[in-house]
């Protein structure tokens, strides 16, 4: 099997793991940006997610290792599978990548694609063009194998930078990008990107920082979020 430079690697409980094809999510609190361009939009305080002792969300926001008996996500309702994301564009970044739908292993840990150049839409997470909360998609920066990643650039976006997303049923959805952080990977504040309160949004999620030889990971994860733009706005990014 080719073994990936896992695309998002941050702590689920409080062990650090080297995962081949498999990126962990962490359930960190709320943390400290390594560095940061733009502002994230604010999510609402009534419903916002909490952690328990296991330091993992309400299951539809985020992952929870604890809870076996929950129902697995893999089967979506007939009424959203036209809105379902195929597709993410960015093309100041020269960025065009397939979306699957990507959950949870066994131990609560988020899912990448195999494949280097598609990535996932976190499926706990709202569908593009909800009236509220964070649409994640996930990918990978590369691959020791493979090469460059679907999401390998990410950590150049630019504000107003312009992200497209298709979906199933043909529908294009345009954000505009907002802020691009990164994260030392034990602080990022998952709490947050994850909610499903607040303003829709999109958020796009890979490594980033320094290379570690030792793990074979990157020592932070890239976060861009990208808030939805008028259909008839101008494009000029």
């Amino acid at each position: 099997m080719t073994r990936l430079r896992p695309a998002i690697w941050v702590l689920v409980i409080s062990a650090v793991a080297l995962v081949t094809a498999v990126a962990v999510i962490a359930m960190a609190g709320s943390g400290s940006s390594v560095a940061s361009v733009g502002a994230r939009p604010a999510v609402s305080e009534p419903g916002s997610p909490t952690s328990d002792t296991d330091g993992a969300s309400a299951p539809q926001e985020s992952p929870k290792s604890s809870d076996a008996n929950r129902l697995d996500a893999t089967v979506l309702p007939r009424t959203a599978e036209g809105q379902l994301p195929v597709s993410v564009r960015i093309g100041s970044l020269d960025v065009q990548a397939p979306v699957g739908s990507v959950g949870l292993d066994s131990l609560g840990r988020v899912d990448v694609p195999l494949d280097v150049d598609q990535t996932g839409w976190y499926r706990y997470s709202v569908l593009p063009g909800a009236d509220a909360g964070s649409t994640v998609i996930v990918g990978h920066k590369d691959g020791v194998d493979q090469g460059p990643g679907a999401f390998f650039g990410l950590g150049d976006a630019q504000i107003d930078d312009i992200v497209t997303v298709t979906s199933a049923n043909g529908s294009k959805l345009r954000y505009r990008v907002v802020a691009r952080e990164s994260f030392d990977k034990d602080v990022v504040p998952l709490d947050e990107l994850f909610a499903t309160t607040g303003a829709h949004r999109l958020t796009l999620i890979t490594c980033g920082g320094p290379f570690d030889a030792t793990t074979l990971g990157y020592t932070d994860n890239v976060v861009v979020t990208a808030v939805p733009v008028e259909t008839d706005a101008l494009v000029t990014r």
